[in-house]
């Protein structure tokens, strides 16, 4: 049903339905050319029979039987038929129903399905009858097997430039449509990769400069210009983070010196409260540089097989108590012997992130399901499931970004670079990761490959 609805697959349809009927009118003009020409030649036939006839005819029943004998006589292909005027059969080689006669003195092509009775070499007659002097009605007919055979073939052959006309333009309004229909897959899928973050990518090119080449070519532009802004932003992020660590550093043992030598205790409580604004900040900046070596790819090297069912396992064992001290249960679900290949502490941190949020963002008496399964083609799923009160699906994509933190999260310790962390951990993984609706709750499924 797909292909109906591409744009190429109704033109083409279009197209052909105009092709038809260009072939219905042209296929009209032919037959009605060709009809009225062998009509018009069986009916110039007929009036110079009947002519015949008639000029070798004195009025009366039995000369004109005679001139009708002698002219059935003479021809092999003329029929006629001689009656009086209440239609009783004087002679001739034709038997003409009643039905027949009451319309007879009008051109027409009759045939057996008309109460004719025809010799089995004739499909059709065409004729008229003609009233004579002494009140006698001559028909005078020719055989129209050719006129008939004529209808027939130009209605097969009709019928077979129809039915080929349509099967072709159906075949490749199919194929166009399975064309564009992949070219537009094609891109889609490019897209999916680029908004999940993958600003690297571009969409293909044929070579054959077609519209969709120019669109693929327009829109790569803007994307290299974008992926150059976003870099530049980055690198800025990371260059402001690592500058001012140092500073920073040195401001708080400043006030640590300052907070030592007063015995004040609002200067202290003051001291306290800036240094703790200072932790922030430097946390935050560590943060920054920490999703910047990751996103550099360097820590690859350090990959390894690690037993990821025991790395998830452990996780599980250490939260439950942290969530039984908030009221809350965690629920672990884990399939053993998993196993693949990257970094263990990268992947750790990731998973901390992840039960942190689930534990920080539910309510007392939240339930948490932390479940490691295998997935799809190759892929090992770590699911982390809540009860709480969610994230809106419009903003799912978005939390996934640096410093996003949502309005009833910004009451709540944070900088917004936690699940920034967790997708450039998943990326350098290669992995995917997916958040969905609990109903109620949020579900996010990490799907990390064997071999990265």
């Amino acid at each position: 049903m797909r292909l109906l609805r591409i744009s190429g697959f109704r033109f083409a349809m279009q197209s052909a339905a105009l092709s038809l009927f260009g072939a219905i009118i042209v296929f009209g003009i032919i037959y009605r050319a060709a009809e009225d020409t062998v009509r018009n030649e069986l009916d110039n036939t007929v009036i110079s029979e009947q002519a015949d006839v008639i000029s070798d005819t004195q009025d009366d029943h039995k000369s004109i039987a005679a001139s009708v004998d002698d002219a059935i006589t003479d021809t092999d292909g003329t029929f006629y038929a001689l009656t009086t005027a209440d239609h009783r059969v004087i002679t001739g080689n034709l038997t003409v129903s009643a039905r027949v006669e009451k319309n007879w003195k009008h051109w027409a092509t009759l045939d057996r399905d008309d109460g004719m009775a025809l010799p089995a070499h004739v499909t059709a007659i065409r004729g008229l009858a003609t009233t004579m002097p002494n009140g006698d009605i001559l028909y005078v007919a020719e055989n129209a097997s050719t006129l008939h055979a004529l209808d027939h073939l130009i209605a097969r052959a009709f019928l077979a430039v129809f039915g080929t006309i349509s099967a072709l333009s159906l075949a490749g309004g199919l194929l166009v449509a399975r064309g564009t229909l992949a070219r537009v897959d094609a891109f889609s899928g490019t897209s999916q990769e680029i908004m999940s973050g993958d600003l690297s990518r571009r969409l293909a090119l044929t070579g054959s400069g077609d519209e969709f080449d120019r669109l693929a070519i327009s829109l790569n532009s803007m994307l290299a210009r974008i992926q150059t802004l976003m870099e530049n932003l980055k690198q800025v992020t990371n260059d402001i983070a690592h500058d001012l660590r140092s500073p920073l550093a040195r401001l708080r043992e400043h006030l640590e010196l300052a907070r030592q030598s007063t015995a004040e205790p609002a200067t202290r409580l003051a001291f306290d409260d800036a240094m703790d604004q200072v932790d922030t900040a430097l946390a935050i900046f560590s943060s920054l540089l920490r999703i910047a070596e990751i996103e550099a790819g360097a820590r690859r090297a350090d990959f390894k097989l690690l037993d990821l069912s025991t790395l998830v396992a452990n996780l599980a064992e250490t939260f439950e108590t942290v969530a039984d001290a908030e009221d809350k249960r965690l629920l672990a679900a884990i399939t053993p012997g998993l196993a693949i290949i990257g970094d263990k502490e990268l992947l750790t941190q990731m998973l901390v992130n992840l039960i942190e949020n689930a534990i920080r963002h539910t309510g007392p008496g939240a339930e948490i399901r932390l479940e490691a399964q295998p997935g799809q083609s190759g892929f090992t799923d770590v699911i982390i499931a809540d009860n709480g009160p969610g994230i809106p699906k419009d903003k799912h994509q978005q939390v996934l970004l640096r410093f996003v933190r949502l309005d009833n999260a910004r009451l709540s310790p944070g900088s917004g670079l936690g699940l920034a962390l967790v997708k450039a951990v998943i990326d350098l993984h290669n992995g995917g990761i997916i958040l969905s609706d609990q109903a109620p709750g949020l579900k996010v499924t990490v799907s990390l490959r064997a071999t990265p």
